[in-house]
């Protein structure tokens, strides 16, 4: 599996703390079955980033795998970052100050908030007329998504995709996030399944077995195996993912919660 959202890298924000954390991260998340792992640390705008620097960024993901090679242990760790949403992203990635996954042009969005922000689709027309695709973290966390599902449809109508968070599908983010979870994955707004990592138990671990199961019970195991496989190995080679077209959600579904 790959796993596209993790605080593994160490000493730069709210995840691992040490180089012997971010390599134990490792350990678990291989033993689960994960192959790769993309080291996003929060950049600078987020209240968790300590500390952003894209080349110390590339030089502790070389240390971590460095160890990991030494030890035999079948993951390899791949850049990245996990970029708040603010006016000046595009300008920022032009001139390097921030990370896509890799080699590729891929970035992963956080969005923080009640409500989808109001210069969401200037930003997206500006981030892909630069030639960036977006991935969005976590949207089951958007309150304004819980309410509406259908909120994110306009967004994967224009090549916008949709990351979940792994815990949140099996209910360690409490049930209104699993409920909404299953929705959006059902009604195929979800295309990539991820950790968002922070460390090992109590905080969240690096795993993605038990909701890829739980995935493939709700949607069947090749659209299982494309949210931690196909579609994240596209997305890292910088190739356009097969994305199944979004289905509405009713709106009975939509506000299960204010029942």
């Amino acid at each position: 599996m790959i796993d596209l959202h993790s605080h593994i890298l160490f000493d730069v924000d709210d995840g691992a703390t040490t180089l012997a954390d971010s390599l134990a991260m490792a350990r678990v998340a291989a033993h689960d079955g994960t192959h790769i792992i993309a080291a996003t640390p929060h950049s600078p705008g987020s209240s968790a980033c300590r500390r952003y620097d894209p080349a110390q960024i590339h030089e502790r993901v070389a240390q971590i795998n460095a160890a990991l090679a030494s030890e035999g242990v079948p993951i390899e760790v791949v850049s990245g970052s996990e970029i708040f949403f603010t006016s000046s992203i595009v300008e920022q990635l032009k001139r390097g100050q921030l990370l896509p996954y890799g080699q590729s042009r891929t970035i992963l969005l956080e969005l923080v908030g009640a409500t989808l922000p109001s210069a969401l689709d200037a930003m997206l027309f500006n981030l892909q007329l630069a030639g960036y695709r977006v991935l969005i973290a976590h949207p089951e966390r958007i309150a304004e998504v819980q309410q509406n599902p259908n909120r994110l449809i306009p967004l994967i109508e224009r090549g916008v995709l949709m990351q979940l968070t792994a815990e949140a599908l099996i209910g360690g983010h409490g049930e209104r996030l699993r409920t909404t979870a299953e929705t959006l994955l059902t009604h195929q707004l979800i295309h990539v399944l991820a950790s968002d990592a922070h460390g090992l138990p109590p905080r969240r671990p690096p795993l993605l077995r038990a909701a890829h199961t739980r995935a493939a019970e709700l949607v069947g195991q090749a659209a299982a195996n494309a949210l931690v496989e196909t579609t994240p190995a596209a997305l890292l080679a910088n190739q356009p993912p097969r994305i199944p077209a979004p289905r509405p959600v009713s709106a009975s579904r939509s506000h299960w919660w204010k029942r």
